[in-house]
């Protein structure tokens, strides 16, 4: 098995059981040509639109297709031709029949999934799809995380692994001294804060100028009981990382289930930035944030009461996890010190598209053209 193009180190023995954690020569005389067909674009930048823009700078020959599936015309036929399918939830019919398409003018299939294929909040959309078979029917996969990668290699033998990156430094956002701004800004959280509310509550109720600054979540903003707070609507993502970053404290709470996981740590890499100095349930976040240098780890109600309160109070604790974990960012999660990974693999695909095709005929002979 092959878990290609990671961007993260694999325990030694994972890798020994994948026997694949290792990057391929490039040869740079060949364009890689990518058509980037996306079907879940919303908060999507960092899967979507960044990598582009880095891979179109080393020198890709990208075209971005939303919610539609298209090749790109006139390619040569001896330049790699790699079709990204993103998130895509084609029905069972039209899932093979956009493989065989793509196999028929030469093009390698490779679906990009950033999160775990079981989602509660998708379940229509599964039952409509070919759901896991999707990953087995296709050249290849591309996942954001070690575990994803896991799950999706025991459906094909070609994994490649991209974490989440950002594709430039934030310009800087002036913070408000006047008060301490509490950022929370996520998409289907309930049960991760629902459990915390009292706690939040508490903390705000006995630090009056701390200013709850909340984005999407219309529910916790009402949950949350005090004056002291500003409700902004979904936005751009530009526009989401600008308030992001006019705030001091991040809030992160993530409850642990099999589906959350399976997530990436993207939020904390966009909190730190800016500089903020970010709170975090364990779920995810622990194996990304080093506890009380670039950020905090809250178990429970408890210390989530006691650490909040000392961020809220502790100029130069806030500053000091926020500077921390900007320099992490800054020197580990920039997505040009990894972009070219993944042409690496895209180079490796290609060059063994014979056997990839071959696997596929063996599994579905209808598939041959």
């Amino acid at each position: 098995m092959n878990l290609a193009g990671q961007d993260i180190s694999l325990s030694s023995d994972i890798r020994h059981q994948k026997s694949g954690a290792h990057m391929y020569s490039s040869n740079f005389d060949d364009t890689v040509n990518i058509s980037f067909c996306a079907y879940a674009v919303n908060f999507m930048d960092v899967r979507v639109g960044q990598p582009i823009d880095a891979l179109r700078m080393l020198g890709a020959n990208v075209k971005l297709h939303i919610r539609q599936t298209k090749l790109i015309p006139g390619v040569p036929d001896d330049q790699p031709k790699i079709l990204i399918i993103q998130r895509a939830f084609l029905s069972k019919e039209g899932w093979p029949q956009t493989l065989k398409s793509a196999i028929k003018a030469g093009w390698l299939m490779v679906v990009e999934y950033d999160d775990y294929p079981e989602n509660p909040f998708n379940a229509a959309k599964r039952a409509n799809s070919l759901d896991w078979e999707r990953f087995k029917m296709c050249h290849a996969v591309q996942a954001s995380t070690a575990s994803l990668a896991e799950a999706f290699l025991e459906h094909n033998p070609e994994v490649g692994l991209f974490e989440n990156q950002l594709f430039k430094t934030p310009d800087p956002v002036t913070k408000p001294n006047e008060n301490i701004r509490l950022f929370f800004g996520a998409l289907n959280r309930k049960t991760a804060w629902e459990p915390l509310i009292k706690t939040y509550n508490k903390v705000l109720k006995a630090n009056p100028s701390a200013r709850a600054v909340v984005l999407h979540d219309k529910e916790f903003f009402g949950a949350l009981e005090t004056d002291n707070k500003i409700f902004k609507p979904t936005a751009s993502y530009d526009d989401y990382l600008r308030t992001l970053h006019s705030c001091h404290i991040c809030l992160q709470p993530l409850d642990d289930t099999k589906f959350n996981r399976y997530k990436s740590d993207i939020k904390f890499v966009e909190a730190g930035a800016g500089g903020l100095a970010v709170i975090s349930s364990p779920t995810v976040y622990a194996d990304s944030i080093e506890h009380n240098r670039t950020g905090l780890i809250a178990r429970g109600p408890r210390e989530w009461e006691k650490m909040l309160t000392q961020l809220i109070t502790d100029k130069e604790q806030r500053d000091r996890l926020g500077r921390n974990a900007k320099n992490y960012v800054i020197e580990n999660r920039m997505l040009i010190q990894h972009a070219h990974k993944r042409l690496d693999w895209y180079r490796h695909l290609w060059a063994n598209r014979t056997a990839l095709n071959d696997r596929i005929f063996t599994l579905y002979p209808q598939m041959r053209p």
